[in-house]
């Protein structure tokens, strides 16, 4: 067991020797002694943070989608990444090197560079936390407080993909039992589908308001937040909110409600114009559904003859996983 940072050599060979991707926008990149990042970009910026703490496979992904979802759901291109590695004392520099090697794969996937960080060892911790900040650049800051009365409400892809694949693998004995494995097969290849650089590459050329990842707390939860910031209501229709046949098995058979199920690679955009949108997006090969509209009362969910008043809540994987 160890406590601290990584001696010069292990950070060289774990670390540092792991990043390979460059963008030109990064004047001083992650080096040993450097405390600091430095980097040249004209325009608007914008900048998101997220840590990952209830994950430890391909933790190192994750952790890059999620800051780097936030700057696209802005309306950004994410260019630089400061990644922070708090390994359990149980810990090796061979896991840190793998971690590296997750986040470094995805960076260079979305073409951002890892440009710093930090590691260490620490018994404050009993697994793998890293938190990641995304910087971006955008000619426009396409907020969630810019959503107007009329806009219709869309959604990209289907809803709950990151929640489905954490729940197939932490529940996999179980659901096996219940579920066939080509089902459960699939659920788990839903961690593969989490990004939503593609949508935000084709929205924010359109007549959009806002765009919102889709994170912890569902659908049910974005748009509750996206109405609280912009001070207006939704009526949104459970029933054309699109859903995986595998999400919806698996919830059925844990007792999870998927609309407030993680949903990370499922993008919430309001728009005037929801069929051009659509449209669009059907030609690049993404999926987007029109779920319902900005009103001026509140935010409401509406299921054949019942009605659900929106709020934000913890979502259904953390309860599950910390019952």
């Amino acid at each position: 067991m160890r406590i601290g940072k990584l001696g010069s050599g292990e950070l060289q060979e774990a670390v540092l020797s792991r990043i390979s991707h460059r963008r030109k926008e990064v004047i001083t990149g992650a080096a040993i002694g450097e405390d600091c990042a430095s980097f040249s970009s004209d325009g608007l910026m914008l900048i998101s943070s997220d840590p990952i703490t209830g994950e430890t496979q391909n933790i190192g992904s994750l952790a890059v989608k999620v800051a780097a979802n936030d700057v696209w759901a802005g309306g950004g291109e994410p260019f630089l990444l400061m990644l922070t590695i708090i390994a359990p004392v149980t810990g090796t520099p061979r896991d840190i090197a793998a971690v590296m090697d997750d986040a470094e794969a995805e960076a260079k996937r979305q073409n951002i560079e890892i440009a710093g960080g930090h590691t260490e060892f620490s018994d404050a911790v009993n697994r793998m936390i890293v938190s990641c900040t995304a910087v971006g650049k955008a000619n426009k800051h396409f907020m969630v407080a810019s959503a107007r009365q009329g806009d219709g409400i869309v959604v990209t892809k289907h809803i709950g993909l990151e929640g489905t694949a954490l729940l197939a693998k932490a529940f996999y004995k179980e659901l096996s039992l219940k579920l066939p494995q080509d089902m459960l097969a699939e659920a788990l290849e839903l961690s593969k589908q989490t990004g939503v650089g593609e949508e935000s590459r084709i929205a924010r050329n359109l007549n959009i308001t806002s765009m919102h990842d889709i994170t912890e707390g569902g659908v049910y939860g974005a748009v509750s937040e996206l109405c609280e910031r912009a001070g207006i209501g939704a009526r949104i229709f459970t029933q054309s909110i699109p859903l995986l046949p595998c999400t919806k098995a698996i919830c059925e058979a844990l007792k999870v409600d998927p609309y407030r199920l993680l949903s990370s690679g499922s993008m919430l955009i309001t728009t005037p114009e929801p069929q051009a949108l659509i449209a669009e997006m059907g030609k690049q090969g993404i999926k987007a559904t029109l779920i319902g509209e900005i009103c001026s009362d509140k935010a409401v969910a509406i299921n054949g003859d019942q009605m659900l008043v929106l709020d934000v809540r913890p979502d259904e994987y953390i309860r599950l996983t910390q019952s």
